[in-house]
């Protein structure tokens, strides 16, 4: 026990010069954080996909409207609704570019009044 001690008072000894002398070397600096993803970038692709559907749907419904117009169907406030989405639908497509997630809002709004329109003429042509 004595010799542990010694050897320990020792070590003590021999490490405390070499401990004032030690350099102490600045940390690195912590990496930059990554930058920000651009998210027009990224909902651009989404955005198209929206516009695709959108404009079938708009060949459906406007298909559709034909039909009950040649069969003198009242479709008067369904020709409103769709006429709506139109303008929303050419809205969308003049900013989907560099707008494509107020773009694609748009788009989906278009996409639900042309699902009610085409359900409503459905109903009507029977």
């Amino acid at each position: 026990m004595k010799k542990s001690l010694l050897l320990l008072g020792i070590a003590l000894i021999i490490a405390s010069p070499m401990a004032a002398n030690a350099v102490v070397l600045p940390s690195p600096p912590p990496p930059p954080p990554p930058s920000p993803t651009n998210p027009n970038a990224m909902m651009g692709p989404t955005a198209y996909n929206i516009l695709g559907t959108a404009l079938q749907l708009k060949g459906d419904a406007h298909s559709f409207l034909d039909q009950a117009a040649q069969k003198n169907l009242d479709v008067t406030a369904i020709s409103d609704s769709i006429a709506e989405a139109d303008a929303l639908l050419e809205q969308a497509q003049k900013i989907v570019i560099c707008n494509p997630i107020p773009a694609s809002n748009m788009l989906r709004e278009a996409i639900s009044m042309y699902e009610k329109a085409i359900s409503d003429l459905k109903l009507l042509l029977g």
